[in-house]
């Protein structure tokens, strides 16, 4: 399984990296809700786990794929 962490602010997803650790992918979600806070003044971003929110709506979430 891969994980990729998927930017959702525009209209089309566009995805920041792809990780075979969740781990990875999960600190990779931290650094681009950081990067919104400090580009795009989304200084209210609630971080959870797997994905970030704004104002209740998804920024940044992890996505899973399966290999095969």
């Amino acid at each position: 399984m891969i994980y990729g962490v998927c930017d959702k602010t525009g209209k089309c997803d566009s995805y920041f990296g792809f990780f075979k650790n969740e781990k990875d992918a999960e600190h990779e979600v931290e650094i681009q809700s950081n990067r919104l806070k400090e580009d795009l003044g989304m200084m209210d971003i609630e971080i959870k786990n797997d994905r970030a929110l704004f104002e209740g709506k998804l920024v940044v979430v992890i996505h899973q794929y399966i290999l095969r």
